[in-house]
């Protein structure tokens, strides 16, 4: 098993800094604290946003040398 600490994380439940630790054991992973035990599963399938099929405006923007 693989234990990383994530820097600057805040646990969900108590709010502790620093105190979230991933963990990994073969396709499994989750996040535990070890303040207060809270832990919790990643999840296995996050949806991902819808693509727009037509794209917003684009424009061209034309930068000029800086004179000196």
């Amino acid at each position: 098993m693989k234990r990383r600490f994530i820097a600057g994380a805040k646990c969900p439940r108590c709010q502790a800094q620093d105190r979230v630790v991933m963990l990994t054991s073969g396709d499994n992973e989750w996040i535990e604290c070890i303040e207060c035990d809270y832990s919790e599963n990643r999840p296995t399938h996050v949806e991902e946003p819808e693509v727009p099929a037509i794209p917003d405006e684009i424009g061209v923007i034309h930068f000029k040398p800086r004179q000196k």
